[in-house]
């Protein structure tokens, strides 16, 4: 099996362990941007300006609605090529996050294979150890009864 061929078939894996790992960096960012966030006097500010503001653009948005109806229609003919762009851009981008995610989870295989893969070995040998021993055992006995059924007989 060659190395292209391996990373080949490993890539989900690889992309599914970098995808976790961009998930957990992001959920440790977010206590501190959510605190953040509630802190800034700035955010709240405009957050008090846009509620505040908020029933004058309501009486905008329905004042200009027919006129939005009207430009609606024309641009509905134009939506199914739209879609068709925003689906090839889709791909296209979920394309890169694959590649980006696969590249990371190879980093992070590779970083928990070096950090615990000899441990995991020794943990693997032992247990080989062990079942061989178990199948002597189970050999031994089988010996010993089909011993004894020959002297019974």
């Amino acid at each position: 099996m060659t190395t292209e061929t391996t990373n080949t078939d490993r890539k989900p894996l690889y992309a599914a362990a970098g995808a976790a790992e961009a998930a957990v960096a992001a959920l440790r960012e977010l206590p501190a941007k959510l605190t953040e966030a509630v802190n800034d006097e700035k955010l709240r500010d405009e957050f008090r300006t846009r509620f505040a503001e908020l029933p004058a653009d309501v009486q905008a948005f329905r004042a200009g609605l027919p006129d939005l109806l009207l430009t609606a229609q024309a641009k509905a003919a134009d939506l199914p090529q739209k879609v068709r762009e925003l689906l090839a851009d889709a791909g296209r981008e979920a394309g890169k996050a694959y590649e980006q995610f696969a590249t990371r989870g190879e980093g992070v295989v590779t970083k928990l294979r070096a950090e615990y893969g000899p441990a995991v070995e020794h943990a693997v040998a032992n247990v080989r150890g062990r079942v061989a021993d178990a199948a002597d055992e189970v050999a031994e006995i089988t010996e010993k009864a089909a011993d004894d059924l020959k002297g019974k007989r």
